[in-house]
């Protein structure tokens, strides 16, 4: 029985006491329970008696609701874990032995009907702190064994042979549902015992994931770094070496450098899935180059829905193709202002930039010279987006249709382009 009544081990015994707290603030209901009790079964034989078994019985139900809360808020140190269910088990002793005592006052001074309702509150104690308590059965031992012996004590006492029949009964009730709270513990316990295990698998789980997801970010931005920013200095030290480039050419270039690592930079950083986020992330790095340039930027954004699929690969994806069509309108345009604004569709966020310069045909540009937008419409692809350039009278339009929803990517989104 020793072994049978054991405590479990820390991690399982602190969900079991947690478990068994919960429980049992639903057993506020004891204090209306002991009025209703008082009003019944008062006489003037046993008024004071009555009175100071309610008050008791409040005060310790109180107790032991105040012992839970505390612990269910502030949680349980596990050096100090046995202890706690020790302290919970002697509050359940006094508990018990409160509504033991029921029986000594009432039998002797109410009539058989009484007894009647005092039996029945036996058993209905006994079952209650089985389901309540029957997680850690030293619990439900300490709270039923005081109120078991001492209404046999009582009615065997009586020297009435249907009351010792009584007696003999409840003392066979109370070991069967000693053997029903050690099952339930087991099934508890196993039942812990495998929710710990599958967090476990779980955590290990997330943390092979991350570990994953931290060296595809490594490999992507080396690939970025060496496919962008080392492209673009390696051609630029070819040229400097050579003597064909003007040093404020080389300082152009070094720029365009450093916008493009602050990119890769800036598309680490957590957006949430959230476009309007990343839009201000480029307005920051691209603001003041449109100001030295002389071009006016107006902002027109709109509140749009998150995009589930912005993860860091596609945000440089994004944060490049409108790089490329600010910087086009930097050197190319003549432009005096530029308009960035977006829309929602039903499918699609359309975030469109437009100038007044001088325009361009896209397809003859592509045609003749356009590397910059066909790594637009590449990007774009890749992020099962599309990039489209509108003719108008003056100046240019261009227009980025990002899909909303992730089924409509076309491509892997961790192509480096």
């Amino acid at each position: 029985m020793r072994n049978l009544l054991a405590l479990a081990p820390a991690p399982i015994l602190a969900q079991q006491l947690r478990m068994v707290m919960s429980n049992f603030r639903s057993t506020i209901v004891i204090i209306p329970a002991c009025f209703i009790l008082w009003l019944t079964l008062e006489n003037p034989q046993n008024q004071l008696d009555l009175t100071l078994w309610m008050t008791c019985t409040i005060l310790a139900n109180i107790l032991l609701q105040a012992y839970g809360w505390y612990y269910l808020k502030h949680g349980f140190e596990p050096k100090s874990l046995r202890s706690n269910v020790y302290m919970y088990a002697f509050l359940h002793s006094l508990d018990g032995i409160a509504w033991g005592l029921l029986s000594w006052i009432i039998i002797s001074t109410v009539s058989e009907t009484a007894v009647i309702i005092i039996i029945a509150i036996f058993a209905g104690i006994l079952g209650a702190g089985l389901a309540t308590l029957s997680a850690i059965p030293i619990l439900f031992i300490a709270f039923t064994l005081p109120h078991t012996l001492a209404i046999t004590a009582t009615l065997w006492s009586s020297a009435v042979s249907l009351y010792q029949a009584i007696a003999i009964i409840a003392v066979l009730y109370f070991i069967s549902l000693i053997a029903q709270a050690i099952n339930s513990s087991k099934i508890i316990k196993s039942a812990i015992s495998t929710k710990l295990e599958l967090e476990k698998s779980n955590q290990r789980l997330r943390e092979i994931e991350r570990s994953q997801t931290l060296q595809q970010e490594r490999q992507r931005l080396m690939q970025e770094m060496h496919d962008g920013l080392g492209s673009s200095l390696l051609s630029a030290l070819r040229v400097v070496e050579k003597g064909n480039m003007a040093t404020d050419e080389v300082a152009q270039v070094l720029k365009e450098c450093i916008d493009d690592l602050k990119l890769a930079i800036d598309s680490i950083e957590p957006v949430d899935q959230d476009l309007l986020l990343l839009l201000a992330t480029l307005r920051f790095r691209i603001g003041t180059r449109l100001e030295n340039s002389g071009i006016t930027l107006h902002w027109h954004v709109a509140t749009i829905p998150p995009l589930q699929w912005l993860n860091p690969s596609c945000s440089l994806h994004v944060l490049r193709i409108l790089q490329e069509a600010f910087t086009n309108i930097i050197k190319h345009s003549g432009a005096s202002e530029v308009r960035l604004s977006t829309q929602t569709t039903s499918s699609h966020i359309i975030v469109e930039i437009a100038d007044n310069g001088c325009g361009f045909d896209a397809e003859q540009t592509s045609a003749a010279s356009g590397r910059g937008l066909l790594n637009q419409r590449q990007r774009a692809a890749a992020i099962g987006a599309e990039v489209n350039w509108l003719a108008q009278q003056r100046g240019s339009v261009m227009q980025l249709r990002l899909p909303l929803e992730h089924s409509l990517l076309q491509q892997a989104p961790d192509q480096s382009i």
